[in-house]
């Protein structure tokens, strides 16, 4: 089991310098952020989806506090299906998404949102306070300097998606 979470942590950190620009300095959170959102892509399964070699597409709804930290997945594999970046400008483009980022701006939006992603088996993430006891899949925390994320084990189950139990340990909190 620790060989598991020893990989599972090693393969974090290599994707933090992967995803990262050539300076030396530390990683700033969403340097973090976004290969843990590349491990999720990773350790998640879709039971909604017919071809399993269609594009993942990750989606970024409202607010992108990633810059360009992201372009980097662009073209990248995970289990087998190419990763597409995309960035709806409005409800209805959320129905292509594979992963749904949910940004800041769009937290009066949330249960709409949450509702939209159910339906459509689509994978949720974002750093909202409360995201998960709110219905949200993922949501990432910050324990002092260090960024965490939380799992609401019901909502990704009853949308249909798979949570890998290697990814269930890493997480500070399950919601089950």
């Amino acid at each position: 089991m620790r060989d598991h979470l020893k990989y599972f942590v090693s393969t974090i950190l290599s994707l933090c310098l992967g995803l990262t620009f050539a300076h030396g300095s530390i990683r700033s959170e969403y340097e973090v952020k976004a290969a843990f959102l590349y491990n999720f892509t990773r350790f998640v399964s879709w039971s909604q989806v017919e071809d399993s070699s269609a594009p993942l597409d990750v989606c970024v709804f409202g607010d992108d506090p990633f810059g360009d930290l992201l372009d980097p997945l662009r073209g990248r594999k995970s289990q087998g299906r190419e990763l597409r970046l995309r960035y709806p400008d409005n409800v209805a483009g959320l129905t292509e998404c594979d992963v749904l980022y949910i940004g800041q701006s769009q937290s009066r939006n949330l249960s709409n949102l949450l509702g939209i992603a159910q339906e459509g088996g689509i994978l949720t993430v974002s750093d909202l306070p409360d995201f998960i006891r709110n219905g949200g899949m993922f949501g990432y925390v910050k324990r002092g300097n260090v960024i965490r994320f939380e799992i609401n084990l019901k909502a990704a189950t009853e949308a249909g998606l798979t949570i890998n139990s290697r990814l269930l340990e890493l997480a500070v909190r399950v919601l089950r």
